[in-house]
C-alpha cells in the first residue's frame, strides 16, 4: 500500500487535490494525507487527514507526492508529481521549470508536447498526459436548484458568474467595477469569484456594490455548474466553465479568440450577455475544438491516470534514465522563507 502527500500552499488547490484523495479511498491506493499551511485549516473537510506541520509531513515518509504549485519543501521524500493548480496555459508561469520535480501530469496534448520539449532540454523528469484531476470533481452529477438554494439565490434567476484573474497584465476588474451595476438586469443574479491571490482593496471595492453576491470560498465548482455565462479575462476557470458547454466572455483575452464573445470595450458587455443567453449553443463546436488541445478528458478519471502515471514510474526504470535533479540551492531556500519553515 502507498503512501501519498497532497502538498497544498494555496486555497484553490484543495479542489485539485480532493479528486485525488478520493479515487485513492474509492480505489485503495493507499493512504492519503494532505499538508497545508495553519491558515488554510479553515477550508479543509473534517473527513480529511491533515497536518499543518512539514516534520510532520516528513515523517509520513510518502512513496508520492502530489503538488498543485511550484515549490515542495525538498526534505519530504517520494516521487515529486506536478499536477498543477489549473488549465490555463497562457501565463508565462505554467511552463516554469522549478527543479522540484520528477514527472508532470499534462491535461491536454499541447501542454504535453510543450512540457515533452522541456522534459528533451533538461532531461530530469518524466511527463505523462492524464488530464486534470479537478475536473473528476467538476463532471460530477449536479442539481443547479439545489446549488442555488445553498448559495441563497432564486432558483428562477438566471445567474452571470464573474470570475477575473489576479495578474495586473490580464486582469479585467478595474474596467468592469465602473460600469458593473449598470449592467444588471432584473432577474438576473451577478456572482463574483475572485483568484485567491485578487488584490484585497480591489476585492473590498467590489463587496460594496448593490445587487452582487462575492463568493469567498476556494471552491468554484458549485458556481460553475450553477451559472449560466461566465465573464472572465485570461484565467484557467474559462477552461473550467467550457467543459459543461456554456458560454463564455472575455475580456481582453489574447489568444484563443474563437472560444467565445471576447470584448475590448466594457460598454459592449451586455450585448456579449445577452447574446449568450439567447444563443448559449453559438460557440459551442469553438469550445469543444479548443478542449481537445487543453483538456479533452471529461469522463470522471483523470485522477485515475494520475495515480496510474505515477505508480508506473515507480515501478519501472523511466527514473533510471532520467539526469539527476538540479541541486537548487536558491530555490530550496526560497522554499523554506515561503514556508516559514528552516527544517
Amino acid at each position: 500500500m502507498r503512501r501519498y502527500l497532497h502538498f497544498i500552499t494555496k486555497p484553490y488547490s484543495l479542489s485539485v487535490i480532493q479528486a485525488l484523495v478520493e479515487e485513492i479511498e474509492r480505489g485503495q491506493w493507499g493512504d492519503s494525507m494532505i499538508f497545508l499551511p495553519p491558515v488554510l485549516e479553515k477550508y479543509i473537510r473534517n473527513d480529511m487527514r491533515y497536518t499543518t506541520s512539514i516534520e510532520e509531513a516528513g515523517s509520513f515518509d510518502p512513496d508520492i507526492v502530489f503538488v498543485p504549485g511550484n515549490i515542495v519543501h525538498d526534505k519530504i521524500p517520494g516521487l515529486k508529481v506536478q499536477v498543477f493548480h489549473g488549465i490555463c496555459e497562457e501565463k508565462g508561469g505554467h511552463y516554469k521549470i522549478t527543479g522540484f520535480f520528477d514527472l508532470y501530469c499534462t491535461s491536454g496534448p499541447l501542454i504535453t508536447r510543450n512540457f515533452k520539449k522541456l522534459a528533451e532540454k533538461h532531461g530530469y523528469f518524466h511527463v505523462v498526459e492524464t488530464g486534470w484531476p479537478k475536473v473528476d470533481l467538476l463532471m460530477n452529477p449536479y442539481n443547479r436548484a439545489e446549488i442555488l438554494m445553498k448559495l441563497g439565490v432564486r432558483p428562477e434567476n438566471r445567474i452571470i458568474l464573474y470570475a477575473p484573474t489576479f495578474s495586473p497584465k490580464y486582469k479585467s476588474s478595474g474596467k468592469l467595477f465602473p460600469v458593473l451595476q449598470s449592467m444588471i438586469k432584473r432577474g438576473e443574479t451577478w456572482i463574483i469569484k475572485f483568484h485567491d491571490l485578487m488584490d484585497k482593496e480591489d476585492i473590498l471595492r467590489f463587496k460594496k456594490l448593490d445587487n452582487v453576491l462575492v463568493w469567498d470560498d476556494p471552491d468554484n465548482i458549485p458556481l460553475l455548474q450553477a451559472a449560466d455565462v461566465l465573464i472572465s479575462d485570461t484565467s484557467s476557470i474559462v477552461y473550467e466553465f467550457m467543459l459543461l458547454d456554456k458560454p463564455v466572455i472575455t475580456i481582453d483575452a489574447r489568444i484563443r479568440l474563437e472560444k467565445g464573445i471576447n470584448i475590448q470595450n466594457i460598454k459592449d458587455l451586455r450585448t456579449a450577455i445577452d447574446r449568450s443567453v439567447s444563443n448559449p449553443e453559438e460557440y459551442s463546436i469553438n469550445r469543444k475544438n479548443v478542449l481537445r488541445e487543453i483538456q479533452p478528458y471529461a469522463d470522471q478519471a483523470n485522477a485515475k491516470r494520475v495515480l496510474e502515471a505515477a505508480e508506473t514510474m515507480l515501478t519501472s526504470d523511466i527514473s533510471t534514465k532520467l539526469r539527476k535533479k538540479p541541486r537548487n540551492l536558491y530555490r530550496r531556500y526560497r522554499a523554506r522563507k515561503l514556508l516559514n519553515n528552516w527544517w
